[in-house]
């Protein structure tokens, strides 16, 4: 977190803006605060609402940057792994139009799937071609005739 988005603490967050700052589920968040590596929240009387002060957000923030918790032990963060998208495979000559189908095909567990059979699948599926249509549509329309032809 930067100097500036520093500043920009409101005076009181919820546990949930918590965690996003932090970049950690509720969870592994609460896991630390029982370890007492980031402060436990305060509670509004009328309504019992976890929540932090500014001060204390900072301090969270900082023991996460620094790998010292806030109470003086040193702590190591797993970091959060983010799926990427998965790369075209070598030999693939998908239409320009249809790499980012393919990808997406594959992500939903299509990985055998060849540029040749996508483009059998749109010509079965959308004769007149896809314009008009919404990605999600086509994707949807087409994962299911090709499980449709594995299946069959």
């Amino acid at each position: 977190m930067t100097e500036g988005q520093l500043k920009n603490l409101r005076a009181a967050i919820s546990v949930a803006q918590m965690c996003k700052l932090l970049g950690m589920s509720r969870s592994q968040f609460n896991s630390h605060v029982h370890r007492g590596t980031f402060h436990p929240p305060l509670y509004l009387v009328k309504n019992k609402r976890p929540f932090y002060i500014a001060s204390m957000a900072e301090e969270n923030l900082t023991a996460r940057q620094t790998g010292i918790g806030v109470n003086g032990q040193y702590v190591l963060f797993y970091e959060r792994h983010v799926p990427s998208q998965p790369k075209p495979r070598q030999g693939d000559r998908a239409k320009p139009g249809h790499t980012k189908l393919l990808a997406s095909l594959r992500s939903l567990g299509l990985e055998t799937v060849s540029p040749e059979q996508v483009q059998v699948a749109l010509s079965a599926c959308f004769p007149s071609g896809t314009s008009g249509h919404d990605e999600a549509e086509v994707l949807r329309v087409v994962f299911r005739h090709l499980k449709r032809a594995e299946a069959g």
